[in-house]
């Protein structure tokens, strides 16, 4: 199976980056082969009921500078079974994207970001680390 490159980031503001091999919503936990400057071990167990987000990236440096779009108003093209959402997490960040899988599991739930730019691919949210979540009106 083909690693990933991953951001998880923890409740507390903790950041490890690495590679996720096998992320399945159904379980309690998952392996994260770090990059050495966060570990010297090999692989490490992570437990859901601690994180905020695990972000799967394009790249680990991203920009730092770089204006997220906040908003609905761009080309999106979403199938049938995605939903818009907006969710906002307990640190009063926001995110605005789309997801196949709200509410389906316990632990959380899978959301592709609205800004084609964002380093993000898909951000795996965890629902312990979330205030609210906003779903978006579906036009027709």
């Amino acid at each position: 199976m083909l690693k990933k490159k991953a951001v998880v980031k923890y409740q507390n503001g903790e950041i490890i980056k690495g590679w996720v091999e096998d992320l399945r919503p159904d379980r309690e936990s998952f392996i994260l082969f770090p990059l050495i400057e966060y570990s010297e071990e090999e692989n490490l167990e992570i437990k859901f009921s601690s994180l905020k987000a695990v972000f799967f990236v394009k790249d680990f440096i991203g920009d730092k500078n770089y204006k997220k779009i906040r908003t609905f108003n761009v080309d999106l093209k979403i199938t049938p079974s995605q939903r818009k959402l907006i969710v906002n997490f307990l640190d009063d960040e926001h995110l605005y994207g789309t997801s196949h899988s709200y509410g389906r599991y316990k632990v959380g739930f899978f959301v592709y970001p609205v800004d084609a730019k964002d380093n993000s691919e898909r951000i795996f949210v965890v629902h312990k680390a979330i205030e609210s979540v906003r779903l978006m009106k579906i036009e027709i």
